[in-house]
């Protein structure tokens, strides 16, 4: 068989997306970036789904409208404006199954194969494969400890071919958990509109904010349309309802809008409704449930990084979210000390997976405590913190 360029570089490569993650009850996983199920707000959900199908059966179970229900895309608008104003009046909102469906249309939206995306360096793995697998160039912008560096985004934005795009996650970043302060936001805005790029914000760890004030959105501050937002309901009610959104501006919206018709017409309607009614009753005491349950963790698992690890070695401190990003002294072995990490059956996520360039030998891993217990994390941070006397000299 012949396959597009597309999918043929992953089959060389042996990439197989079809297994299911490792259920060794042995194994210490600080490498898994889920919502704890004990947070699923599962009782609400199951009152919820029963009465929508008794009481409109018709409506759930059949086709609806491209860009989502106009009752749920309302209940988002506001819920994101809650705080502050977010979503402006004249934004499209285009519901998505999941919110890496919305980073995928921008990605299509904006770039032909070849044409470069900025995004920070280290970002989110799966978007890096995103860019790729749709021909995209991505072009690292460098981290400092309050997100993006904003002399080296300038820069890069200047560079030629001119980027199409800027992918940015402010809050609580995934890896390394960090957050943009108020004047960051502003700059990127100011940058945005000065060079012509568009940004993407992709912001689901927001809501999981348990220290320090909620800072508002980047997409708050655009005052010239060029800021879209994607998020979803996976990391606030769960990922399984693969249901998201993006909020976009004119024609940034209505090319969302158009790809999201021709990719799959439209988001699971029962997702949506039990979405809406979520949004829409209670779920500031859901969210309160789900911030003790990540502060919890976190803070354990930033007292224990504290107590255990060598003096020389660097962690993150997020005020929300579910990363903490470790960085080990320069020049350390990281290949011996995340195999003998993996041998004494603690996983996490080698740093240079989520860098523009995956040769890069980055001393940084990723860990997430969203699904670790007290023991866990005790256990696995003391065995963590053992390696980092050994390896560090």
């Amino acid at each position: 068989m012949k396959f597009s360029k597309l999918v043929q570089p992953g089959l060389d490569k042996g990439v197989k997306h079809t297994g299911m993650m490792s259920e060794d009850p042995t194994l210490i996983k600080f490498s898994i970036g889920n919502p704890p199920p004990e947070g699923f707000a599962v009782e609400r959900i199951r009152a919820i789904s029963d009465r929508l199908i008794a009481e409109e059966p018709n409506s759930l179970l059949n086709y609806g409208s491209a860009g989502g229900r106009d009752d749920f895309r309302d209940a988002i608008r506001a819920f994101m404006n809650r705080r502050v104003k977010v979503i402006n009046d004249e934004d499209i909102i285009t519901v998505t199954s999941g919110g890496q469906q919305g980073i995928s249309f921008a990605i299509q939206a904006f770039c032909d194969p070849g044409d470069v995306i900025l995004c920070e360096d280290p970002t989110f793995m799966a978007a890096l494969d995103m860019f790729r697998n749709l021909g995209a160039k991505p072009v690292g912008v460098k981290m400092n400890d309050d997100g993006i560096d904003l002399e080296d985004l300038e820069k890069k934005m200047q560079m030629q071919p001119k980027p199409k795009l800027l992918y940015i996650i402010p809050d609580f970043q995934n890896p390394m958990g960090v957050s943009l302060p108020e004047w960051k936001r502003k700059e990127v805005c100011r940058l945005a509109y000065e060079y012509d790029v568009p940004v993407l914000e992709d912001n689901p760890y927001y809501e999981l904010r348990y220290d320090g004030e909620f800072i508002p959105l980047l997409k708050h501050y655009d005052e010239h349309g060029m800021v879209g937002l994607v998020s979803s309901m996976s990391k606030i009610v769960g990922p399984g309802m693969r249901c998201g959104f993006v909020a976009a501006p004119g024609s940034f919206g209505q090319a969302i809008a158009n790809l999201k018709y021709s990719a799959d017409l439209h988001t699971t309607t029962w997702a949506q409704r039990v979405s809406c009614e979520l949004l829409t009753h209670d779920m500031e005491k859901d969210l309160e449930g789900l911030r003790k349950l990540y502060e919890h963790r976190g803070h354990k698992m930033q007292e224990c990084l504290a107590e255990y690890c060598h003096p020389d070695v660097h962690f993150t401190h997020p005020q929300g979210g579910m990363f903490i990003w470790v960085t080990m002294p320069e020049g350390t072995d990281m290949d011996a000390f995340l195999k003998e990490l993996d041998d004494n059956r603690v996983v996490v996520v080698p740093g240079k997976r989520f860098f523009t360039d995956g040769t890069y030998q980055t001393p940084s891993f990723r860990l997430s405590y969203s699904l670790a217990t007290d023991e866990e994390i005790e256990k696995g941070i003391r065995i963590l913190g053992d390696l980092t006397k050994k390896y560090c000299k």
